[in-house]
This record gives C-alpha cells, sequence and structure tokens, in this order.
C-alpha cells in the first residue's frame, strides 16, 4: 500500500512517541516468523512489551529524530525484516521473557540451521528400506533392529548456518525432530544510553546466581578474617575475637568469673587424665613385681632340685 507524506509523517510521529516514552527499545527480525505466531506471541507479551512493525526507512527516520542518547546505534542491526519493540522491564528480562515465548518447529525446507542438527543414537520407528540409505546420506550409521531402524553413531545433519533442503526436512520430519525455533529474533536493545546485542543478554540467570551467592559468601568471610568491620561483618567478628579471649584465659588461668567454670573444667578434666595415667603406671609397676616374683620362685625351686639330687648321691 503507497503511503501519503501525511502517512509517513504521522506513522514516525507514532514511533517517536514510542521511543521516547519507553525506557527499553528493541529491534526484532521478523523473516521467517509466521504470522499465526506473531500475533499469538503478541497477545502473550501484552503487559511486557508492545510490537511495533513499520518499513525500515521510516524506523530508521523515527531513531533519528528521537530524544534519546545513542539510540541512533540501533540502526547497526542486521535485521532482515526489522520491527520495534517496546518495554519498560530492563533488557535481560525482556531477553529472558522473549525466549520463553519460543517453541520447538519442524524445518519445511529452505531454513538456516540455527545450530547443528544431529541425528542421536537410538531405536527409530522406521521400518528398514530406503531410509536406511537417506540416513546413511546424513551421516548417521544405522542397523536393522526388531523390525525397525537403530541408529548406531549419530551424524550432523545439518551443520549450522547451513540451509537445510526440502529432502533433509523430510527426514527429520519423519524421525520426528523440531530443530527450529519459531520466535521473536532480538538483534539490539537500548536502554539509558546503551545498547546491547543478544550475546550480552542470553546469560545464564541460575549460573549467574549462584556465582553471586558464591562470591557473597567469599567476600563476607574474607572481611571477617581481615577484621573489617561492616555492619554485617561485625557481629561475628566479635564472636569470634571473644572466644579467642575466653580461649586465652582459660588456657592461662586468668580466674575471672566469665571463665571460671571453663578453668575448674579443664583442671578437672587434666587432674582425671593424671589420675588414670598414675593408675596404668602403678599397674605396671605391679606386673613387674609379679614377674620378678615368679622370676625368683623358678630359681629357689631349680636349687631346691639340685640340693635334692646331691643329697640323693
Amino acid at each position: 500500500m503507497k503511503l501519503s507524506r501525511a502517512d509517513k509523517e504521522a506513522i514516525v510521529d507514532d514511533l517517536v512517541d514510542h521511543i521516547e516514552d519507553h525506557q527499553v527499545v528493541g529491534i526484532l527480525d521478523m523473516h521467517s516468523l509466521p504470522a499465526k505466531q506473531l500475533q499469538e506471541i503478541k497477545k502473550e507479551l501484552v503487559g511486557d512489551a508492545d510490537i511495533t512493525m513499520a518499513r525500515k526507512s521510516l524506523m530508521e527516520i523515527a531513531l533519528d529524530e528521537a530524544d534519546k542518547d545513542n539510540i541512533q546505534d540501533l540502526k547497526a542491526n542486521k535485521a532482515i525484516q526489522p520491527a520495534f519493540i517496546f518495554s519498560d522491564s530492563n533488557p535481560f528480562t525482556l531477553y529472558q521473557t522473549i525466549q520463553e515465548k519460543k517453541s520447538s518447529a519442524p524445518a519445511q525446507g529452505g531454513e538456516i540451521a540455527p545450530n547443528d542438527i544431529v541425528i542421536e543414537e537410538g531405536q527409530t520407528d522406521l521400518g528398514p528400506g530406503p531410509m536406511i540409505g537417506k540416513l546413511q546420506s546424513l551421516g548417521a550409521q544405522t542397523t536393522v533392529e526388531d523390525g525397525s531402524i537403530k541408529v548406531t553413531d549419530a551424524g550432523v545433519a545439518v551443520e549450522e548456518g547451513e540451509v537445510i533442503d526440502a529432502e533433509t526436512a523430510d527426514i527429520l520430519s519423519k524421525l520426528g525432530m523440531k530443530p527450529l525455533e519459531v520466535g521473536l529474533d532480538l538483534k539490539l536493545v537500548h536502554e539509558k544510553g546503551e545498547v546491547f546485542d543478544k550475546d550480552v543478554l542470553a546469560i545464564d540467570t541460575e549460573q549467574y546466581r549462584s556465582d553471586v551467592e558464591t562470591s557473597a559468601a567469599q567476600a563476607f568471610q574474607l572481611a571477617v578474617n581481615a577484621g573489617y568491620l561492616t555492619p554485617e561483618t561485625a557481629e561475628p567478628i566479635v564472636v569470634e575475637e571473644l572466644q579467642k579471649a575466653r580461649n586465652l584465659a582459660v588456657n592461662a588461668a586468668l580466674p575471672a568469673k566469665e571463665v571460671i567454670e571453663d578453668i575448674l573444667a579443664k583442671a578437672t578434666g587434666e587432674a582425671q587424665a593424671l589420675e588414670s595415667q598414675l593408675d596404668l603406671e602403678a599397674q605396671d609397676v605391679e606386673e613387674d613385681d609379679d614377674e620378678q616374683t615368679d622370676d625368683t620362685n623358678d630359681e629357689t625351686s631349680s636349687e631346691d632340685e639340685e640340693t635334692s639330687d646331691d643329697d640323693d648321691e
């Protein structure tokens, strides 16, 4: 549809208003996104984000006219069919929301592989026949087991970035594989004068949370060990130092009321240990005396036997 000059100006003005009224402005690539899925995603994003499509030239004019620092940097996007997405959430939350709305889809042929498409090892539902040769042509090694084809060695059917041809798409479909992701493709996001690409936004939130928790624990322990006082470390530092002072007082036997019970308990324990040691030493002495008595008795017995022999002679 041909637009009049007034129509174009109205579209640009509306885009400028949206750009200036929202905290986050992003560029999407709508290429290869079916209209049905787009309408469903738009409904799911209500309240979180708003998608607006316009001619690329009008979008660039709106970026030039908008009063926002570095907003023109969004023109560097590589979208084939660009569209605006507006939101007031932060860029990382927006990216995660968009990713969560994506779904798997089978290939029809002609699509670009988003990553390596691998035919994995395992039993299939396919009967023996021409499919054996087709699977082997895609790099998978096969055999027949229990009346169906079994993949014994995985193969890469399509490498990332390559076009999925119609025949390969048909084979993948018969295997029940859905190698494509249907959803919005976020290219760039602008917030507070900064522009982020999707490689920066694609973070593992769980790993990030774990790293932050680990770092916080290590920093806390370092501060405690160094005696660095903060509202968070004051209590454990005082507790640790108090324990050191108690241990010093107990070991030095300083009769302070706070540690007198500990001193007495320590002295009692040492006395009991000493008593046990003395009992063992006394037992050892008794055993030695018994052995010496036995030796003496043996010697006396031998002498008596010798005397008896002499008398007999």
